[in-house]
């Protein structure tokens, strides 16, 4: 019997020995547009990609520079062809208000995608702390946000962590259990091992920290939920564009806060 196991290991070294390479047969699919549009109370913001082949080197989708992108607004009887920068980045100083919907309307090779949102009132934010916290044994270090909901109505937040200008954490909240009250959300940054062990993931002393939280409505809620459920879920994120095209457009307002991170001026808790 040992002699077995040890002709069966032995094989299985040989076998995750041999370096040959193994061909894999990708499938090629067409590639799909990708738009991420954001417009705020300064102005509008669209960028436009497509998806790439399994097979392709590079680290992201290719910029779409021959795109149309207008802004409207039915209500007003106003819109806006936007102006492309680089990098698929379309721009206009075109601005919302809250109350009214939006639409966007994308024109590229023969294909039209459309999106809506309705603009929201400025979210309220209370306070921004970096806490150590055990969890399981472990010390682990979190962003502690507060934010003050907007009162008597139904709100949708979206908040977003960038480090040295890269975006960091990020996540979505409701106020569907917690009504006209003070809502928290916790952002896992490090543990005090990964820290002490300079994890490229960790936060250092000195980084430059900017949190931007935006008010969304429903409809960019349920997309970007979805989208941050799609490793648990195994599924695709709720379309919010027609057409086909990948990715959200949103309405919403912002507010940003910037800080440097300071390891002293961490809480302990």
């Amino acid at each position: 019997m040992k002699r077995q196991i040890l002709i069966i290991i032995a094989a299985a070294i040989a076998l995750t020995s041999c370096e040959k390479e193994i061909d894999i047969d990708y499938h090629s699919s067409e590639p799909l547009y990708v738009a991420e549009g954001i417009l705020s109370q300064d102005k509008t913001t669209v960028t436009l990609t497509t998806t790439q082949q399994m097979k392709e080197n590079t680290q992201q989708g290719h910029y779409v520079e021959n795109a149309v992108v207008v802004v409207s607004c039915k209500k007003e009887g106003s819109s806006d062809t936007l102006r492309y920068t680089r990098n698929g980045i379309y721009t206009s100083t075109y601005a919302g208000m809250p109350g009214l919907t939006y639409d966007i309307d994308i024109f590229v090779d023969g294909h039209h995608f459309t999106s809506s949102s309705t603009m929201q009132e400025a979210p309220v934010m209370k306070s921004l702390r970096f806490v150590w916290k055990e969890m399981l044994g472990e010390r682990i270090l979190f962003a502690d946000l507060r934010i003050d909901d907007i009162p008597n109505q139904s709100n949708y937040y979206f908040m977003h962590l960038y480090r040295n200008g890269v975006g960091y954490r990020w996540a979505v909240q409701s106020d569907e259990h917690k009504h006209n009250a003070e809502l928290q959300t916790l952002f896992s940054c490090t543990s005090q091992r990964d820290m002490d062990k300079g994890d490229e993931d960790a936060l250092r002393d000195g980084d430059h920290i900017r949190l931007e939280v935006r008010s969304i409505d429903r409809r960019t809620y349920d997309y970007l939920y979805s989208l941050q459920g799609m490793d648990n879920k195994g599924s695709n994120p709720i379309a919010n564009f027609t057409g086909g095209c990948l990715g959200y457009f949103s309405a919403c307002h912002i507010k940003s806060r910037s800080l440097i991170f300071r390891l002293s001026e961490t809480e302990e808790e």
